[in-house]
């Protein structure tokens, strides 16, 4: 019973998908991050199919940039193989400027990309951006023709036929913690050289039982004299040694 009300609730809060991307919006951006570029064509006719029934025709492929149709679809990753990404620019900014295209619908799959710059670059040329994060959640960005923008996160309604979602906040990331690296231990000098520096604990014993000699020394008034105490083997002459100088 709990599980049919909750079911209940998410169909009465869910809407259809290609009123909320298509309505005049030219240039329409699909940026996979799932893989799933098989199931594109098909994606993209169901939406078109629940937004103007049948009776609207199916999409074209864009093989050689001077297709001209109502409806358009091209596949970056596999224009890219055959084609500048200037000239796929060039194409798609001028399907904007043709009257006689109403959807231009651009596949891009992330994991086939060449250069990082085309997701951001297309993001400025489309009319409405669409971002498969998973097969369960969409990112929906929408440049509205008053100038207004909308960036608004998705869940699929898995309980519907059609391409259903229901607005939900996105989830914040689990960051992965990584431990803490333990600190190296403080290098010992002593391994670092070829020769003993440290002292074993006798040695450092030893050290420390020995008195060196010293003395004691006070500052006195008369200033700092120079003591000499003479060797025994010292020769001392007690004349004055200015008398041998003949002046």
């Amino acid at each position: 019973m709990l599980r049919t009300q909750q079911k209940t609730k998410e169909h009465r809060n869910a809407t259809r998908f290609s009123n909320l991307a298509l309505p005049q919006q030219k240039i329409i951006v699909i940026t996979d991050k799932i893989g799933a570029e098989p199931k594109s064509d098909r994606l993209i006719v169901k939406w078109l199919v629940e937004q103007y029934g049948e009776q609207q025709g199916y999409p074209i492929a864009v093989n050689q940039l001077n297709e001209t149709a109502p409806l358009l679809t091209m596949r970056i990753s596999k224009l890219e193989r055959h084609f500048e990404l200037k000239q796929l620019f060039q194409f798609i900014a001028a399907c904007r400027k043709n009257p006689k295209v109403m959807h231009l619908f651009v596949w891009v799959a992330e994991s086939k990309l060449k250069q990082p710059f085309v997701v951001p670059y297309l993001e400025h040329m489309a009319d409405t951006m669409v971002t498969l994060e998973d097969s369960q959640h969409l990112a929906l960005l929408v440049k509205k023709p008053s100038g207004a923008v909308t960036n608004k996160y998705y869940e699929v309604a898995a309980a519907s036929h059609e391409f259903n979602v229901i607005e939900t906040k996105r989830m914040a990331k689990v960051k992965h913690v990584q431990a803490t690296a333990e600190p190296e231990p403080p290098i010992n000098p002593a391994t670092l050289g070829t020769f003993k520096i440290d002292l074993k604990e006798t040695e450092q014993q030893a050290k420390n039982a020995l008195t060196l000699p010293f003395e004691f020394f006070k500052t006195t008034p008369d200033g700092g004299k120079i003591l000499y105490h003479p060797d025994a083997a010292d020769d001392l002459d007690e004349e004055d040694p200015d008398d041998d100088l003949l002046i």
